[in-house]
């Protein structure tokens, strides 16, 4: 009988969850957004400000944002989205006109991009991406319960996660507090990385499209900012709007563009974001590429964005959880490897290749490789 419960249990437990996707994701965003948050009240909290009244600074704060961002930002935003909107036609057939005809592929590709934003297939892509409405009502309403549950998780998550972890046996309950501790650290780092690169590439585009004179800068701005939430495939989203309205002013426009945008990014890729994300997130190209697409298989825009900071949490377990399960040589390769990855050396690569020993492994002097080997 205790079987059979068990089996009905978990059966429940998963119709449930099944059911409540949704919303768990909503409580996921909030956690998040909670995690990022933490550091800010402990800061208040070392300054003699209690916990509610750190928690109301902080929405304070956030509320304030909001407003100026409506009042000073939607309302430009909005008048050149529309200006966009209606000039569309003019702008495909400018961008047409600069493009030979003896390519009329590329024209046809042109034609078919103009028209994609609203084609009845994108648009229908662009609201399945959102698993919670389809309206600016609906929207308006997920964002104030994410705020509302980012605020009570900054006032009670403490105690909730110390209920939470009463469930534990205490022998694992050190082992979870170092993993939780190091993933919430990751989150901190990820979350704010990407907000702090995310206004930084929106005010450089805007300051470039400006000074080149191209159309719709602010709308531009904002796709950008947003889409370089979206690591690897961001950039390519972002250049391509931004280099077809160029394209409408001049094909040297349009150069200028293509080569701005493409040379943040590299200074973002190899200069930004590994000073801002220091080791705490190390995640390899091939790793990143596939955690997107299975991201956005399974949940759109919202697993995309999830997907990074969970797929960076399996080092993490790995190294806490897996010890018994996984051979020592395992996590020994894996950990050279993941300096490798730091440092650029394929040492550790051939190393693993050939199943000889690391250079930190012995206190001798490793066995050199065999000629050729490097070639190889």
């Amino acid at each position: 009988m205790a079987t059979i419960f068990k089996v009905v249990g978990s059966g429940l437990g998963l119709w449930a969850a099944f059911l409540l996707w949704s919303e768990l994701l909503l409580l996921l965003v909030a956690v998040l957004l909670a995690v990022t948050l933490y550091p800010a009240v402990r800061w208040l909290e070392a300054r003699r400000f209690g916990r509610g009244l750190s928690v109301a600074i902080i929405a304070v704060l956030g509320v304030g944002l909001l407003v100026t961002f409506v009042l000073l930002v939607l309302p430009p935003l909005t008048t050149q989205a529309n200006y966009l909107a209606q000039n569309l036609p003019d702008f495909r057939a400018r961008v047409s006109s600069r493009i030979p005809a003896k390519f009329p592929a590329v024209q046809k590709a042109i034609h078919e991009l103009f028209e994609s934003p609203f084609s009845p297939r994108a648009v229908s892509l662009f609201e399945q991406s959102f698993a919670w409405g389809r309206s600016v009502v609906s929207a308006v309403v997920v964002a104030v319960v994410v705020l509302i549950l980012t605020l009570y998780l900054l006032l009670d998550g403490r105690s909730l996660y110390a209920w939470l972890l009463a469930f534990a046996p205490r022998a694992h309950r050190e082992r979870l507090a170092a993993t939780t501790a190091e993933i919430s650290t990751m989150v901190h780092a990820y979350v704010g990385g990407q907000f702090l690169a995310a206004l930084l590439f929106a005010v450089f585009t805007g300051i470039v499209l400006m000074v080149l004179r191209v159309p719709a800068v602010l709308p531009l701005a904002v796709v950008a900012g947003f889409c370089d939430v979206v690591p690897v495939l961001g950039i390519f989203l972002a250049t391509i709007p931004a280099v077809l309205l160029a394209l409408s002013i001049s094909p040297h426009t349009a150069l200028a563009v293509f080569l701005a945008y493409v040379g943040y990014h590299l200074f973002e890729t190899y200069f930004l974001l590994p000073r801002i994300y220091g080791h705490k997130l190390k995640i390899s190209t091939l790793s990143v590429l596939l955690a997107l697409l299975a991201g956005g298989k399974l949940q759109g825009i919202i697993g995309i964005v999830i997907a990074l900071p969970l797929v960076a949490t399996y080092p993490i377990i790995e190294r806490h959880w897996l010890r018994g399960y996984l051979q020592a040589r395992v996590l020994t390769d894996h950990k050279a490897l993941a300096k490798a990855a730091e440092t650029g050396s394929e040492a550790a690569i051939d190393t693993v290749l050939l199943g000889e020993r690391h250079a930190s492994e012995t206190t001798t002097s490793p066995r050199s490789l065999p000629p050729g080997a490097r070639e190889k």
